[in-house]
C-alpha cells in the first residue's frame, strides 16, 4: 500500500469514474485501475463495483474511502 494508490482510491470515488480521475490526476485508466486492483488485492477486499457508466464503492469500500479520506487529510496537515 502507498500513498499513490490512495490518492487514485480517493479520487475515483470523488468522481465515480476512472475516466475523469486519470485526467485531474494525469496518469492512465489502466494505471489507476490497475494500482487499485493490487491494494484490493493486497487488503482483500473489494473497493467499488465497476459498470459501464461507471464505479461505486462497496459496502465495504465506503469504510477504505472514509479512512482514505482520513489518512490523506492527515498527509496534508503534516505537510
Amino acid at each position: 500500500m502507498n500513498l499513490g494508490q490512495l490518492e487514485f482510491v480517493h479520487e475515483v470515488a470523488k468522481t465515480g469514474n476512472i475516466s475523469a480521475a486519470s485526467k485531474k490526476l494525469h496518469v492512465s485508466q489502466s494505471a489507476i485501475s490497475q494500482s487499485i486492483a493490487n491494494l484490493e488485492a493486497e487488503l482483500g477486499v473489494k473497493i467499488f463495483h465497476r459498470t459501464r457508466t461507471g464505479v461505486y464503492p462497496t459496502t465495504k469500500g465506503s469504510k477504505i474511502v472514509e479512512l482514505i479520506a482520513d489518512i490523506l487529510a492527515k498527509v496534508q496537515e503534516l505537510k
